[in-house]
């Protein structure tokens, strides 16, 4: 299986391979299972599939981690609030 999927990243990193015909792709594939060259050739991508065991319809889903829940902050009871006393002198 990893004889075809060199052959397939060479395909897909050279752009002049999207016209080759059918002589030039079977000498890039010499080496390949030939019921995997008919598949390639023909352009059977069912069949494809299942000769290599993957599949096209793969779905990449992200889903974000739940944000911890935070405790509220108790503030310190020992210290009593500061009170101001103003005086208002007249005079």
């Amino acid at each position: 299986m990893s004889n075809i999927i060199n052959l397939l990243e060479t395909l897909g990193q050279n752009a002049e391979f999207r016209h080759a015909d059918a002589e030039q792709l079977a000498t890039l594939m010499t080496d390949t299972d030939p019921a995997l060259i008919d598949a390639v050739i023909a352009g059977d991508q069912a069949r494809l599939e299942h000769l290599l065991g993957a599949r096209t319809n793969v779905v990449c889903g992200l889903h974000p981690a739940e944000e911890p829940e935070e405790e509220p902050q108790d503030e310190p009871e020992d210290q009593p609030e500061k009170e101001v006393n103003s005086v208002l002198k007249v005079g």
